[in-house]
């Protein structure tokens, strides 16, 4: 029996050592994190973008590749091999393993361990790796330890092993047990692994990257991993000896490595910035939501317009052409079927092409002639036609003219047309045909001003601002950088008739649990332009794709389809634009760098309007024609202008008897013209001498002061200049004087002879007076 003393001493001993520990617990648990937090945040998931089917996975937005999967996803094999390589104590322990502790120690004092086993818990693991992070120090370990215990009172074996398998990195960008089994064996079904297959997973977790098996010199480490975790399963009880035996002779055949390449590269980027929006802005939500996107791209659309840009700009090499972009666009939806935003994403070395710039949605590039669209709609909107004649005579819109306002070198802003001819009296569905700039000028000054060309640009779908202040007349020309997404936004509403639709790449979000987030329906429709003018516009625009007798049109595709290009100064950016009532395509062609391309056989028609028509031709084989429906509000009237292949002929106006030519043209209703064409003038013989007839040409839209330039053209075309020849016959006077009855006219041929055209032109057919539009 011990001395009063002694167990005195004892007792206080043992006071002081539970003193003690009670100090160092409230130590170790004053600020310890709550056990609920382990399952308070979300893991990380990998968003999953599909195309507009759902079927081809385009790209994955993610930090951690992960899909998230529930305990009864998870196999019996996979639980078994898994708990005997991590914690062959799980079922049992309450979080922490003291035996396993002790022999952990016993095995780093002694250094004999295996170094097969550790003394953390799949618990402690989930613990560590979700709340209190890997730093090594022992603290850490104390509150590990202590946490694991609190976890294991609060959820129950299946909880924590769910969150395990979803939590834990398996090596090669995969975040838990679903990533791993689709990188490595390319099996999306957990219930497919075998058990070899099984084991080698559960062994991953250790050392991911010394035991990757994809990698030829890990192949015997992860065979010796595989055949220590069967090994384990045997001990558990998990498997027989026999089946240990057989499935550790299996050879290790593993997937290749998971894909990092992006399909439609440029068009995902823009899925991503669309995603980000409807989730609030939040970025991160974009690579750790687990978010499933279809996307409104249509694969077989995109191959086409890749392969058709790739063959386009290798052909074109010869015109120093080394890029090119492409959109293609639901005009009635706004969904982005196709998107080609460089002719090679993978090429970021040549300065000429920087492939992993997206010139369709983010570069901003001249349009050119293709802006003169927003031009001529405003000039319809502020009451012109297709018939109103401006005069294409050199002008100076600039105020600094001579006296004759003829010299070059004193002219102000002085626009050119392309063939650096003037062609007279011109109607704006002929201006727009043959792209003609003076008139397009005119039409800016005259009609629609630059203010309101600017605002319905921004209606239609132009994002870009634009300073009215600083472009000035020159807009028409396409002075102003735009996008080539907004370009075809624009244009496709034009050819839907004017009603305005935004542009789209998603068709619907989903959460991780199928529930839908956001989806494309219902989606805003805004009239910015009455259907009837819409309908004028589209009716112009179809005539650079229709054969007729008086010209032919190498971008036809076999439907009724409307189309515009356009071409910068010196070949920087060529332009094409065109659609059909329910697709518009956008084409850029040029150089990143901005080096100019060789007008040597080279223009934007045969350049973007050459891929424009081949790309469309190709979508659309097979699928029956469709055409606009005419408006209510459309009329047809017979005007003084004969369509012919080089300019216009004629006042636009009602014709008269004396009017030697008539066709019928298009207009909204109220707007056909009531004035009787007065253009020609005639005179009968009388005592005193005879009259003549002769044209009377003026614009009534224009200054007064540019009258001296029509009158300047009107000389040069008399004297045979820079009329090709078409007015010969009816400038100068004709032999003998008409009868005043206004019976029909002769045909132009009867009236002065057959025109008389440069050297290298081909005679055209003039038409006849009876001929209309269809």
């Amino acid at each position: 029996m011990l001395p009063s003393t002694l167990l005195g001493v004892l007792f206080s001993f043992a006071g002081l050592a539970l003193l003690g520990s009670v100090a160092a617990f409230a130590y170790f648990t004053a600020d310890l994190p709550s056990p609920q937090d382990l399952a308070r945040d979300a893991l990380a998931q990998s968003t999953r973008v599909y195309d507009r089917t759902g079927e081809h996975l385009l790209y994955q937005f993610e930090e951690e590749r992960r899909e998230v999967v529930t305990y009864g996803e998870i196999p019996q094999v996979l639980v078994d091999a898994t708990v005997a390589a991590e914690d062959k104590s799980f079922w049992t322990n309450p979080g922490v393993d003291i035996v396993g502790i002790g022999r952990a120690i016993f095995a780093d004092l002694t250094h004999s361990g295996s170094g097969q086993g550790g003394a953390s818990t799949i618990t402690q693991q989930l613990v560590k790796q979700r709340i209190v992070g890997a730093e090594v120090s022992l603290q850490r370990k104390i509150r590990e330890a202590i946490l694991a215990v609190e976890v294991t009172r609060t959820y129950s074996k299946q909880q924590i092993l769910e969150l395990y398998f979803n939590q834990i990195y398996y090596g090669n960008q995969a975040y838990g047990v679903k990533a791993a089994a689709e990188t490595y064996f390319g099996k999306s079904d957990l219930t497919k692994l075998t058990l070899a297959e099984s084991a080698l997973l559960a062994g991953l977790p250790q050392a991911p990257s010394l035991l990757d098996p994809t990698k030829a010199e890990n192949a015997d480490r992860a065979k010796e991993r595989r055949a220590y975790v069967l090994d384990q399963m045997v001990d558990n009880g998990a498997i027989s000896r026999a089946e240990a035996d057989v499935a550790a002779d299996e050879p290790i055949t593993v997937a290749g490595k998971q894909s990092t390449s992006i399909t439609a590269p440029h068009f995902v980027f823009q899925v991503r910035n669309q995603l980000a929006a409807i989730l609030g802005g939040d970025e991160s939500a974009v690579t750790r939501g687990g978010y499933k996107v279809t996307t409104s791209l249509d694969m077989r659309l995109q191959q086409t317009a890749e392969q058709q840009v790739k063959d386009a700009v290798e052909r074109l090499h010869r015109s120093n052409v080394w890029n090119a972009a492409l959109v293609s666009m639901d005009t009635r939806t706004g969904e982005i079927l196709a998107y080609v935003g460089s002719v090679d994403y993978y090429n970021r070395d040549d300065p000429r092409v920087q492939g992993q710039f997206d010139v369709a949605g983010i570069g901003v590039r001249q349009p050119g002639s293709a802006f003169k669209l927003f031009n001529y709609l405003t000039a319809l909107k502020k009451g012109a036609t297709a018939a109103t004649v401006v005069i294409d005579a050199r002008t100076d819109f600039g105020g600094k003219a001579s006296p004759t306002g003829l010299s070059p070198s004193a002219c102000g802003y002085c626009p050119e047309n392309a063939d650096l001819q003037y062609h007279g009296p011109i109607t704006m569905r002929q201006a727009i045909r043959e792209s003609r700039n003076v008139p397009a000028v005119r039409f800016l000054a005259e009609y629609s001003g630059v203010e309101d060309t600017i605002q319905t640009a921004h209606d239609l779908g132009i994002t870009t601002p634009i300073d009215p202040t600083t472009v000035g007349l020159s807009l028409t020309l396409g002075s102003k950088e735009v996008k080539l997404v907004d370009m075809a936004n624009s244009y496709g509403t034009v050819a839907n008739l004017g009603v305005h639709v935004a542009p789209t790449y998603i068709m619907k979000v989903e959460d991780s649990k199928g529930n839908i987030v956001w989806e494309h329906k219902d989606y805003e429709q805004t009239r910015v332009v009455d259907a009837g003018t819409a309908y004028v516009m589209v009716d112009m625009l179809k005539d650079t794709t229709t054969h007729s007798p008086i010209f032919t049109s190498f971008t036809n595709i076999g439907r009724p389809a409307g189309l515009k290009t356009g071409t910068t100064d010196n070949l920087k950016d060529v332009y094409a634009v065109g659609f059909t009532p329910t697709l518009v395509t956008g084409v850029w062609m040029g150089n990143s760098n901005g080096e100019l391309m060789s007008s040597r056989d080279f223009s934007s028609a045969i350049g973007p309007g050459q891929l424009w028509r081949d790309y469309m031709r190709e979508i659309f084989s097979g699928f029956p024609s469709t055409d606009w429906q005419r408006p209510s509000n459309v009329v047809t009237a017979k005007v003084v202008v004969a369509p012919g292949d080089f300019g216009g002929y004629g006042s636009g106006l009602l014709p008269s008897g004396l009017a030697p030519f008539a066709t019928g043209e298009i207009f909204v209703k109220g707007t056909q013209p009531v004035k009787v064409d007065d253009w020609f003038v005639q005179g009968c013989p009388t005592a005193t001498g005879t009259t003549n007839v002769a044209m009377k040409i003026q614009d009534v839209r224009a200054p007064t002061t540019w009258q001296r330039y029509t009158d300047q053209w009107v000389r040069d075309a008399i004297a045979g200049l820079r009329t090709y020849g078409r007015y010969s016959w009816n400038l100068v006077p004709p032999d003998p004087c008409p009868s005043p009855s206004p019976t029909p006219s002769p045909s132009p041929t009867q009236r002065g002879g057959p025109p008389t055209l440069p050297p290298g032109r081909s005679p055209t057919p003039f038409p006849t007076p009876t001929r209309g539009r269809p």
